[in-house]
């Protein structure tokens, strides 16, 4: 296996793991709030790599025998007027997605992808690296603690009932 940056002969294996992550968040949602609408696929693809433009950022793939079997999405977007005020870290990357295909899972890659988004965003000297997860995946959840990260912020809801 190796880790390479992104290149567009690879966006039909991006497409396919990014719609395998949000069918498997979906599939956790009790509450059906998450789904996988027609246009997802494509969409939240050029969203993704709109944002990646935007933003400074670098998509890095797992690549076994030329297939991409895994993805991490790097941002490193701008601290706003409110975080100017409230913080005091100047620059934070951010994971936007993370993805193994299933048939790969426990055999290092998230680690590995993980540690080369680290990398990266040390040489462009963010201070932090940050990564929302969906709270009812817990076998992430706890990856993730492996990994040394620790638990920040917490979103809370409610539904509404007229």
């Amino acid at each position: 296996m190796e880790i390479i940056e992104y290149t567009p002969a690879y966006e039909t294996a991006v497409k396919d793991l990014l719609v395998e992550l949000q069918t498997y968040l979906a599939q956790l949602d009790p509450d059906h709030i998450i789904i996988v609408s027609d246009r997802y696929r494509d969409d939240y693809f050029a969203h993704a790599m709109a944002a990646v433009e935007k933003h400074g950022g670098k998509v890095f793939l797992a690549v076994c025998d030329g297939r991409a079997v895994g993805a991490v999405i790097c941002l490193i977007p701008p601290y706003g007027e409110e975080s100017k005020l409230t913080t005091t870290c100047p620059k934070c990357g951010f994971i936007s997605d993370l993805v193994v295909t299933a048939a790969m899972r426990g055999k290092s890659i998230g680690k590995t992808l993980l540690t080369r988004a680290e990398t990266y965003f040390a040489q462009q000297h963010c201070a932090w690296m940050q990564f929302s997860v969906y709270a009812r995946n817990t076998s992430a959840l706890t990856f993730y603690e492996h990994y040394g990260m620790q638990k920040d912020c917490c979103y809370l809801k409610k539904k509404i009932t007229s």
